[in-house]
């Protein structure tokens, strides 16, 4: 018998309107990084479950996140193209990704790729809007999303899953929990996909018959054991091979190109809990390669890079009494890029300090907290946060935030022999954000404020063809609404979003949209699930690089409607189907880059 889930939900913390039963049981680790009931922080927390991800039947992160309140999501193309995401008109630099509460490593060469890493893994994400560089330190401005694997799951599973979809689209999945004595468990992951893709950069008469695709081979592994009813161990490992093609091609010139990505990790940690303490040490050690280069001469003929990074994290809390719980601990990374191209290597170490504290008293709810940062190339940043929040009634609590944080510059930006700057600054942001919320009659709502002053904003110089500094004050306010309820046998998520993301001279900050506007819905029968979702993008300003000089052009909007069907044929037999862009829309995130059309997707799992 299918039991009755819920919806990716909008847990918009101390306001208790979240109707559905698994937002009050909800536990996340994000917010103050340590795990907590989402009615216990003032954080605005977004949790995507395994259960939704399996609903949705999305075969890509960004797939994935542009479902959720404040993302837009910007792509060069199809499944594999360079994918990236603004948060509240944030860049994609300025939201911290971590993978198992550890920062992915590919930040220290730019953005974080979204596309190139795997759902299959993918246990729960927690997606937190909002400043938190006073608990994470940099890259913390817009948000953070902490992608959290299997590896560590106490859910014992054995299923298998394969499916085809259009493009030539194919996905081969399997995932196994399984407890090995009474007090240990082992998990394991693995996946292959792959899609001949399309031509996702068209040049009339330049490169008509060429298409770009995608795949992926991925693997995970992870082992917990229960020493006694105090310390727990654990250690995972995980990796990912992709390669996909692209285009280079410019005006006349042709040019085909293909990239591999690869990926490593491995983590060793433990966790001690004794009455009203609780402590976790954590070690992570990540390898990254990359190659560029021209399909038809090979990997010989192109770039080759790699990013190294080590991480050592101490964090601990304790509870006073009910209504007072004290915290902090200490970062430790060092991290470095190698050009092998050019046999150049930078690195840096940073160590950081912090700490948090908060009070929760009948209605009352307030939290603080403190962070320093030392690093080996710019020195010393602290950043804080202080926020309040009260209930006054069940249909109208309110909260304030007020809050500093930081971007560093990446090592890319920094000492790139061609594009790099060595004297960069970080940049520096303050943010307030206010909200007011409740539940009316199960109708759960909110209504958020936010002001965003980024000073030192890090860009890339057309003039001078090197990364600065530029000059002035990027602002970004935005107003948001989200709601969730129920109407019958269907459950609804609601958001709106207005924003004005400017720079210093009053220009609307490149691809950012003034509007966007959301719905997810999931119907429940006995025996299937539906899933729909929609979203519409306003217009926004982009460059057009077809030809030089370069134009500046304004994208037109766009609406967009997915749909998915999950059917229970038995207990162990699930079938699921997929539509992507449902009216097979015409439309662009990039200039030059169309989406891909119209798109079904067919999967049976099989679980033991």
């Amino acid at each position: 018998m299918m039991k009755k889930t819920c919806l990716a939900i909008a847990v918009a913390s101390l306001f208790s309107y979240a109707n559905y039963a698994c937002a009050d049981e909800a536990m996340i680790v994000s917010a103050n990084r340590y795990e907590q009931s989402a009615g216990t922080t003032l954080a605005d927390v977004e949790l995507i479950t395994r259960e939704d991800i399996e609903k949705s039947q999305v075969k890509s992160l960004p797939q994935l996140l542009r479902r959720l309140v404040g993302i837009q999501v910007f792509q060069n193309g199809g499944r594999g193209q360079n994918a990236s995401l603004s948060v509240r008109g944030t860049s994609s630099s300025q939201v911290l990704v971590l993978v198992d509460g550890v920062r992915f490593a590919r930040a220290a060469k730019g953005a974080v790729d979204f596309n190139q890493i795997p759902v299959n893994y993918i246990q729960r994400i927690e997606y937190i809007r909002g400043a938190r560089a006073s608990l994470y330190g940099s890259e913390a401005i817009g948000g953070v999303i902490n992608i959290i694997t299997v590896a560590r799951s106490e859910r014992e599973i054995k299923e298998i899953s394969v499916g085809l979809g259009s493009l030539d689209y194919q996905e081969f999945n399997a995932v196994a929990g399984l407890q090995t004595t009474e007090d240990s468990q082992l998990n394991l992951a693995v996946g292959h996909e792959s899609t001949d893709g399309y031509n996702v950069h068209p040049l009339t008469g330049v490169n008509d018959s060429d298409k770009h695709g995608f795949k992926s081979s991925h693997g995970l592994i992870g082992y917990v054991h229960q020493v006694n009813d105090n310390i727990q161990l654990f250690s995972h490992a995980r990796m990912y091979e992709n390669t996909y093609q692209y285009d280079g091609s410019f005006s006349s010139y042709h040019s085909y190109k293909e990239a591999e990505k690869k990926d490593y990790a491995l983590t060793l940690g433990g966790n001690f809990e004794q009455d009203k303490f609780h402590s976790s040490l954590m070690a992570n050690l990540q390898r990254q390669r990359g190659w560029n280069y021209t399909k038809s001469t090979g990997k010989s003929s192109g770039t080759k890079d790699k990013v190294h990074q080590q991480n050592i994290q101490w964090n601990s809390h304790y509870e006073l009494d009910p209504a007072v719980t004290i915290g902090g601990g200490a970062d430790w990374r060092n991290e470095s890029y190698t050009d092998i191209s050019n046999a150049s290597k930078f690195d840096r170490e940073n160590f950081a300090v912090y700490g948090f504290g908060s009070y929760q008293k009948d209605e009352l709810l307030l939290e603080a907290s403190l962070r320093g940062d030392h690093n080996q190339e710019f020195g010393g940043r602290t950043t804080y946060n202080l926020g309040a929040g009260y209930q006054f009634i069940p249909e109208f609590g309110l909260k304030l935030s007020y809050g500093t944080a930081f971007k560093a510059p990446d090592l890319y930006q920094q000492y790139d022999p061609t594009y790099g700057e060595t004297e960069l600054k970080p940049e520096k942001s303050e943010n307030t954000e206010i909200s007011f919320g409740g539940d009316i009659k199960g109708i759960g709502w909110s209504v958020s404020a936010y002001n965003y002053k980024i000073n030192n904003l890090i860009d890339y110089n057309s003039s001078t063809y090197v990364y600065t500094n530029v000059n002035g004050e990027t602002r970004i306010k935005g107003i948001e609404f989200t709601s969730e309820f129920e109407t019958g046998i269907i459950q609804h998520q609601l958001s709106a979003e207005y924003k004005h993301a400017e720079d210093d001279n009053g220009q609307q900050l490149q691809r950012r949209a003034k509007e966007m506007y959301k719905w997810n819905a999931l119907i429940s029968f006995t025996q299937l699930d539906w899933s729909f979702s929609y979203q519409f993008v306003g217009e926004r300003p982009d460059v057009d690089y077809s030809s030089y000089p370069y134009n500046d052009i304004v994208l037109g909007g766009y609406s967009l409607v997915d749909t998915a069907i999950s059917y229970y044929a038995n207990e162990s037999v699930t079938i699921n189907a997929r539509i992507d862009n449902l009216f097979d829309k015409d439309y662009e995130t990039a200039k030059g880059y169309p989406s891909p059309g119209r798109a079904y997707y067919l999967n049976i799992r099989y679980e033991f």
